[in-house]
């Protein structure tokens, strides 16, 4: 009798556990990077001869506005990123010869798979952005540079130059 109700009590002093079951799923999906990317300058830009104390500006569809092509993994995306200058120096003249440089907000452009800024996207150099590179069989991305010196009344002669430099990276 003593081991009867010790297997009750046993059986009797335990919770019953239930049996449940649940799953979820998703799909995730990634894209291979098969290529590097080759950035290639199609021109510098170039703002010509400037008279003193008069701004100039070119515009990032002008025929003298800087210009990259880069090809990369068709349809990839990446980021747009420009490290800019604040001051040209002039070659030429003494040191601390420098002539403002800037970039307004539109002063950038990019386009995927067509060598042609018109039509294509404007951004700030200075936020960067977010592009893509064309499809097969022509995964390029097309990057134009514009922007404005403003060169003072007194300003020496000579040639001013400073680097844009533009980096892009995979997402």
């Amino acid at each position: 009798m003593k081991h009867r109700l010790l297997v009750a009590a046993l059986v009797l002093g335990f919770p019953t556990w239930g049996v449940a079951q649940a799953s979820g799923s998703f799909s995730a999906d990634a894209v291979v990077v098969t290529v590097g990317m080759t950035i290639a300058t199609i021109q510098d830009l170039s703002f010509g001869s400037v008279p003193k104390g008069v701004a100039t500006t070119v515009a990032p569809a002008a025929a003298t506005a800087g210009q990259w092509q880069i090809t990369g993994n068709p349809n990839a995306f990446v980021t747009l990123a420009f490290t800019l200058p604040t001051q040209l120096t002039n070659t030429q003249a003494l040191p601390g010869s420098a002539m403002p440089v800037s970039f307004g907000l539109t002063s950038a452009l990019w386009r995927r798979a067509n060598n042609n800024p018109a039509g294509a996207t404007a951004f700030s150099p200075a936020l960067g952005t977010l592009g893509r590179f064309g499809p097969a069989p022509n995964p390029t991305i097309n990057v134009w540079i514009g922007g404005t010196v403003n060169p003072a009344p007194t300003a020496k002669p000579g040639i001013y130059q400073g680097t844009v430099i533009l980096s892009l990276t995979y997402l």
